[in-house]
């Protein structure tokens, strides 16, 4: 059924924003919008990561190295960032290399229990945001050697503002980051033979120009390809305090108009997808519509060209009566994935079973529905997802990577570092592919009864899917031994995994693995960063 005429749209509005634009010469104004340092050169590299148990409980390496088998490159989706899921369309999917398993070799650098994440630059450039653990936000946004992880150069926010955990940035080293607070950083990553630094470009403080309604808190911004910038409030409710029952989405374009749009009885949740300028949002059921057999929404909303975005279309998912066990989000937990330019993709939050849905994203005529096609997670009583899934097109057929962390463990690394919280021998797991087929039904390819959370990164030049694992049998017992897997897409079936360490300093805290230009592979864990690259030999 169509939905768009059943926007609850309380208010908009427009209003033109000066951008702020600031010189990294000009020290008095740097002290009050942030602060840009440039490392000495060069940089120390941190040391390697404490092992907190002992990593010989567990195997070395089990499987066998592996030829790669390409895929095709993935289709591009534009705007072309670099961000917490991947790309703008949240696809996860990587075109460079990856280990094979041949005399693979594992480094680590501390972070001084401050994990981060990674984004790379198409030239192989590697900008963090490194987490703050009281808060589970971003504490800065660090230039960072791709080998050492020294970091080369540094920013912070202002005082009294706190980055939000969602950030992206362009080829040519442009960076957007937002706080909760309700500003918009426009950043630049600038890299010479003699220094790297991290400057203020611009500056947008919605909040201050009443843009943003105070019981709601800014969640993340997005670029669009037009040079706009998308934003939402909201919250991961399970993470972080969320106090509203609205959501705001807007679009900032490239006149520094401001357009937008204000949801009644919903909030956004997730990360969001952009393709070209159309945002993809989700919101989860807040207020009077927070009750059992809830309702959350999907829509596609366009910039507009009046006072307010333009909703595009919009369909509803089932809510389901609660957060699931070892759940973050009210409503979905799975940020949208773009399919090249025919599909958009998320997970619901049903009761008994969760749904991968497939939407088209071009609106249907005569207000038809969007769906396309649905299939279940995991099994009945035991499905949920807190992941975005991993999106790839190639040859007509577009594929869906999705991950089961019904159960998954509360990452809680205040009490003891060795504690259960690192056990994740308790929840079913499980990574399922699933395949659009030509005639418009979801058909699922293969499982893997894996337990993982982090998100996992497929490489379209190995053929494999990359993730962070740990022993489920030692981990039943108590020890806690961390692993690198490598699964084949076509298949399905693990190929390898090379063990990374042991304890709760490894444990990956559900943050994303990332692929580097050199076919490093990156895990981030409550220590820092895991490192994992062949050696060039064989097994």
């Amino acid at each position: 059924m169509p939905l768009a005429s059943a926007a609850k749209t309380e208010r908009s509005s427009s209003r033109k924003v000066p951008f702020l634009v600031v010189s990294v010469a000009i020290a008095t104004v740097m002290a009050t919008a942030g602060s840009a340092l440039a490392a000495p050169s060069p940089p120390t590299p941190p040391p390697p990561i404490e092992n907190t148990q002992d990593p010989s409980a567990g195997p070395d390496f089990v499987g066998s190295s592996v030829k790669a088998q390409p895929l095709a490159p993935k289709p591009v989706i534009r705007p072309q960032v670099s961000g917490v899921h991947g790309d703008s369309g949240n696809t996860k999917t990587s075109d460079w290399s990856g280990p094979l398993g041949s005399d693979t070799q594992v480094r680590s650098a501390s972070g001084n229990g401050a994990p981060i994440m990674l984004f790379p630059l198409p030239d192989g450039r590697m900008t963090a945001g490194e987490v703050d653990m009281s808060t589970g936000m971003y504490k800065a946004i660090n230039a960072v050697d791709p080998t050492t992880m020294a970091v080369k150069a540094s920013w912070s926010a202002p005082e009294g503002q706190q980055l939000n955990g969602y950030m992206y940035q362009k080829a040519d080293g442009e960076i957007l980051a937002t706080t909760k607070q309700g500003r918009v950083y426009v950043l630049q990553r600038t890299d010479t033979s003699q220094k790297t630094t991290i400057t203020l470009k611009r500056e947008i403080d919605l909040a201050a120009m009443g843009f943003l309604p105070g019981s709601e808190r800014l969640h993340s911004a997005a670029f669009d390809e037009n040079g706009g910038i998308w934003f939402v409030t909201g919250a991961i409710t399970g993470v972080n305090e969320q106090t509203g029952t609205t959501t705001t989405v807007g679009h900032i374009d490239k006149r520094a108009k401001v357009r937008t749009l204000h949801m009644k009885d919903q909030v956004v949740e997730n990360g969001m997808a952009v393709s070209g300028t159309t945002a993809y949002i989700l919101t989860g059921p807040a207020g009077d519509a927070d009750h059992a057999n809830a309702e959350g929404h999907l829509y596609a909303i366009g910039p507009g060209t009046g006072k307010s975005t333009k909703i595009l279309w919009q369909e509803t998912y089932q809510a389901g009566s609660g957060t699931k066990p070892g759940g973050y989000t009210r409503g979905s937990g799975a940020t949208p994935t773009v399919l090249g330019n025919q599909y958009v993709a998320t997970i619901d939050n049903a009761d008994e079973q969760v749904n991968i849905r497939v939407y088209r994203q071009k609106a249907s005529r005569d207000g038809a529905s969007q769906l396309v096609c649905t299939a279940p997670l995991g099994t009945k009583g035991a499905s949920s997802s807190d992941n975005g899934m991993i999106g790839y097109t190639a040859d007509g057929v577009a594929s869906l990577v999705a991950q089961n962390t019904f159960d998954q463990p509360a990452f809680n690394p205040g009490a003891d570092i060795n504690g259960t919280w690192n056990s994740m021998a308790e929840m079913p797991g499980g990574l399922q592919r699933v395949d659009i087929t030509p005639d418009g039904k979801c058909k699922t390819r293969w499982s893997n009864p894996v337990k993982t959370r982090s998100l996992p990164v497929p490489s379209a030049s190995t053929g494999l899917i990359y993730g962070s694992t740990q022993d489920a049998d030692l981990a039943a017992d108590g020890t806690y031994v961390w692993y690198a897997e490598a699964i084949d897409f076509r298949t399905g079936k693990t190929v390898w995994k090379k063990r990374v360490g042991a304890g709760g300093t490894y444990n990956d805290g559900a943050i994303n693995s990332v692929l580097g230009a050199d076919g490093t592979l990156y895990n981030a864990v409550l220590g820092g960063m895991v490192s994992v690259k062949d050696g060039g030999g064989t097994d």
